[in-house]
């Protein structure tokens, strides 16, 4: 900031020396002399003027001057303008006062050294190219740095002249570019135009327009942020007041991103208190936001919002949202996970979203308190409505180092069954309402790792749970009726409905062990166990059914026999959630058929048994 005051009070005291030297008609170029001698005697600054230089004197002093160069020694900057001018009025200087016209800078390249090696490995290190120890050191080296900029930012604003008032400023082809010791770029930020008039300390409104360019790291388009609105300064205060600030962001997201701020911003601290709404594609929001440039949490957000979009995370600030918006767009692919952007960010939020979009899923009336810092993002608590159940959870990413890891833990209930599966898409019908409880932990480093590693125990429960399509009880008459050598008349309800469903559910390797998995008909009891493939959605299940009496009363024929009233049905199922349920189970009649034979032997075996000893003890 000290610097850019420098370049705007150059052509300033020029104007003021030439106005006290006009007695002495010296030419334009004794006269930058003059004035790069007292710069380098009083700063050390050194001065070159070596294109034109144009003065006048009436109606107001004016110069006007081209391949301005400067160096600031201590602080590694060199500056370089294609062209600089200014304008003071004539008479006020005979009063030792003071009032310039306008000043105007066009094609300037600011190029500053990183304030030392630690400073520029803060802020240009690829940390996903870190090892462990590589990033606690980043982390260390970052949070230094920001000590050392706050100090720095408070020095530079006690040094700044803030007596100053300008009519117009208006800089344009600005470029400002940071490097390390050896000369490389480590960031740059163009600024296209920025124009201002009658700059005061007296609390009127000041016009301003920027518009801002931040070149992509690859061939991406660069972002561009065009700002408007009004400012008013405090001197006393220290403090910057945004009145009204319209800010628009474009090639950081889908859509464009367009914010409106006001509040204040406290010059020493760099601390800006504000209001805000937003607006990208059909995100709508709006809330307080407070930004702290040296505190941590650097932004503390109170923010209700219409969904969530990826957009949001230009409120943390260009390195966060860069590495989102040069992201593959295609969500089925195995993406890396945005570790580097979340390293980036330092941020508190509490939010309310009306609609959140997880895959299938859509949350409703969202609440959720968040909190980001060196990696480690923090769900906790998170509530909301889904598929018309009550959702609750917690959950911790910690993307510290490159092999992140999750771990949540939570529930839903009074699921909608119905909901859930039309949602999901399966090939199956189903209504009724579960619960869910789960405690999962994962690790990877893209996207697809993650979600296969999950790890873990879900319980799930129903109530009143229906299946379409799936005649169970007809399925279990039909084994009986076959066993019966019977054959079936009565007609059967085409849908199963359940007493009972529940399952204890081990997710790992991408597959969930559902043991034991148990469901309760009128007539039937089942208890077995199973697989699902997660990827795949094929499912693997094996059951033994128990049979009441209550069967019989469906069809004659599939009247229970005490022969094999105790027997355990085996029941196999086998098939794909977006297949047929109809067809994916069956009862084993044949292993059942084996075992009334083998019972039969059994006790045709008892009996002789029993008439021999009969006979013998007869006998006796």
């Amino acid at each position: 900031m000290r610097v850019i005051l420098w370049v705007l009070g150059i052509p300033v005291a020029l104007l003021v020396l030439a106005a006290v030297l006009v007695p002495l008609f010296l030419d334009e170029q004794a006269l930058v002399d003059i004035a790069a001698d007292q710069l380098k005697a009083e700063s050390g600054v050194e001065l070159q003027v070596n294109g034109d230089i144009a003065l006048s004197l009436f109606p107001k002093v004016a110069l006007a001057a081209k391949n301005v160069s400067l160096d600031v020694p201590d602080s590694k900057t060199r500056i370089v303008a294609e062209s600089l001018s200014a304008g003071v009025a004539l008479m006020p200087l005979f009063r030792s006062s003071v009032e310039i016209d306008s000043i105007n800078v066009d094609g300037l390249t600011l190029t500053s050294e990183a304030a030392d090696e630690e400073t520029a490995k803060a802020v240009a290190v690829d940390t996903t190219k870190l090892s462990k120890e590589e990033l606690d050191q980043f982390y260390t080296r970052r949070a230094q740095a920001r000590g050392k900029a706050q100090a720095e930012a408070a020095a530079n604003v006690l040094a700044a002249p803030l007596a100053l008032e300008i009519g117009e400023v208006s800089l344009r082809n600005i470029r400002v570019i940071t490097v390390d010791s050896q000369g490389t770029p480590i960031s740059e930020l163009q600024l296209r135009q920025l124009a201002a008039s009658d700059l005061n300390l007296d609390g009127r409104p000041v016009p301003l327009t920027v518009d801002i360019i931040i070149p992509s790291a690859n061939e991406a388009p660069p972002m561009e942020i065009a700002i408007a609105g009004e400012f008013r300064t405090d001197l006393n205060a220290e403090t910057l007041s945004l009145d009204s600030l319209n800010v628009r962001v474009t090639g950081a997201t889908a859509d464009p991103l367009t914010l409106g701020l006001s509040g204040e911003v406290a010059l020493d601290t760099q601390i800006a208190n504000l209001k805000l709404q937003l607006q990208t594609g059909e995100l709508t929001g709006n809330g307080t936001l407070r930004f702290a440039s040296f505190e941590s949490p650097q932004i503390d957000a109170d923010l209700a919002l219409t969904e969530l979009n990826p957009a949001l995370l230009i409120l943390a600030g260009p390195e966060a949202s860069a590495e989102i918006a040069d992201s593959p767009k295609d969500s089925g692919a195995d993406m890396p996970l945005p570790l580097h952007a979340l390293r980036m960010i330092d941020t508190r939020a509490k939010l309310q979203i009306d609609k959140v979009v997880l895959d299938a899923h859509e949350l409703t009336d969202v609440s959720a308190s968040l909190r980001i810092m060196d990696g480690v993002a923090t769900l906790d608590p998170v509530s909301a409505q889904v598929h018309g159940g009550d959702i609750a959870f917690k959950a911790v990413f910690n993307g510290r180092y490159n092999l992140a890891t999750l771990n949540t833990e939570g529930g839903v209930t009074g699921l909608d069954v119905a909901k859930a599966v039309s949602a999901m898409e399966l090939g199956m019908q189903a209504r009724g309402a579960a619960n869910l409880e789960w405690s999962l932990t994962g690790s990877g480093s893209t996207s697809n790792t993650l979600s296969q590693s999950l790890t873990g125990p879900i319980s799930f429960t129903t109530e009143e749970i229906t299946l379409e399509g799936i005649a169970m009880e007809q399925m279990f008459c039909q084994g009986v009726a076959l066993v019966n050598q019977d054959s079936l008349s009565a007609e059967f309800p085409v849908d199963t409905r359940f007493d009972a469903l529940e399952a204890q559910i081990q997710l790992a390797n991408g597959v969930a062990t559902l043991d034991p998995l148990t469901a309760q008909l009128a007539a039937v009891g089942l208890q077995g166990k199973g697989t699902l493939n997660l990827e795949s959605q094929d499912l693997r299940a094996s059951f033994r059914a128990q049979l009441s009496a209550a069967l019989g009363e469906l069809d004659p024929a599939c009247k229970i026999n005490e022969r094999y009233a105790d027997l355990r049905w085996p029941v196999e199922c086998k098939g794909n959630l977006a297949g047929d349920p109809a067809s994916w189970c069956g009862v084993n009649t044949t292993e059942i058929v084996k075992d009334l034979a083998e019972g039969e032997l059994k006790r045709k075996a008892t009996d002789e048994a029993g008439k021999l000893f009969k006979k013998l003890f007869d006998r006796d």
